[in-house]
């Protein structure tokens, strides 16, 4: 028998236009149809799947929770105050809630990202005391838009953050959009080095950092595949083949989605990645099951605190 493969199935609760390639025309305000709607018809599919123990899927729910979000809606943790009923739903099913800050400020009117070390402690404190004030201290946390740097997982321990999950493997981009390096960084969870987040060290972090899983995808406005993490509402010819050889052989899988992408596209405009269609992640989950069938691996679902009893103890040993 193959060995187990660990299934983390993780879900960003940003706003529906989480994404520059969602905005069409004047932007109105962040909308939050994906928490609202589309949280209850993940959680109602995912209720029929069992994993090879029988167990349904427990899953981690990472809120978007900073001074972004405090500056369009007044208090950075908004997110706990108008849907305090559907996270309390999600953990009282097993699910886990874990933090998903992000780090753009505003100057003159743009964005800009925070890279001081001295500011990124205090915004990142400002949005703890928030969520401190719901009840709510995490443990296990997601970096937005895929940036990080070593003040960051800094914090991160100090906060008593355990487990991050943003890194993306060999992924490196640095444009307008875009500030993120994880060149050199293993598939593998390890803990970080204190002087380079991106990978394992003697002078390690106590924060076990668990990647995004990446594999070729190639949208249908690539010339040619790109390494993106795992999203099961990626378009399944798109998704496919690079999900297919990860099965193979990987001992965890952490898919990473946005719930208002199996929502129907608001605009009604065709995206070249994300389905935007609850069939088509019904799909790419059923695939993996399937391909675990095949190839006689047994699966067993997961969250991300999990991770740490599983990964964690026997990579911080070795």
């Amino acid at each position: 028998m193959e060995k187990l493969l660990h299934v983390a199935l993780t879900f960003d609760a940003d706003p529906d236009a989480f994404d520059p390639s969602l905005e069409k025309g004047p932007k109105s305000g962040l909308t939050w149809r994906g928490v609202d709607e589309g949280i209850p018809r993940i959680r109602d599919l995912l209720s029929r799947y069992a994993d090879s123990g029988g167990v349904t899927p427990r899953v981690t729910w990472f809120v978007r929770v900073d001074s972004q979000i405090g500056h369009e809606c007044g208090h950075a943790a908004f997110l706990f105050r108008r849907f305090a009923e559907t996270w309390a739903s999600c953990a009282a099913g097993g699910d886990m809630i874990g933090w998903h800050p992000h780090l753009c400020g505003l100057a003159d009117g743009q964005r800009r990202r925070e890279l001081d070390p001295s500011h990124l402690r205090c915004v990142l404190r400002e949005s703890w005391t928030d969520m401190r004030a719901f009840g709510f201290v995490p443990d296990v946390s997601r970096m937005g838009e895929g940036f990080c740097s070593s003040a960051v997982m800094g914090v991160l321990e100090e906060l008593g953050v355990t487990c991050d999950s943003t890194a993306m493997p060999g992924r490196v981009r640095k444009d307008s959009q875009r500030s993120l390096d994880w060149y050199g960084t293993p598939q593998e969870p390890y803990y970080p080095s204190r002087n380079d987040y991106r990978v394992p060290g003697p002078d390690a972090l106590g924060v076990l950092e668990v990647p995004m899983s990446m594999v070729p995808v190639r949208a249908e406005y690539d010339r040619e595949p790109l390494r993106r993490y795992i999203d099961l509402s990626f378009h399944h010819a798109s998704l496919r083949d690079g999900l297919k050889a990860f099965l193979a052989s990987a001992p965890l899988l952490v898919a990473v989605n946005h719930p208002s992408t199996v929502l129907p596209n608001p605009n009604g405009q065709r995206h070249g990645l994300l389905s935007f269609d609850l069939g088509e992640f019904r799909r790419n989950l059923e695939f993996v099951l399937q391909e675990c069938e095949r190839l006689k691996r047994p699966f067993r679902f997961v969250t991300l605190r999990e991770c740490i009893a599983l990964f964690g103890r026997q990579e911080k040993d070795s």
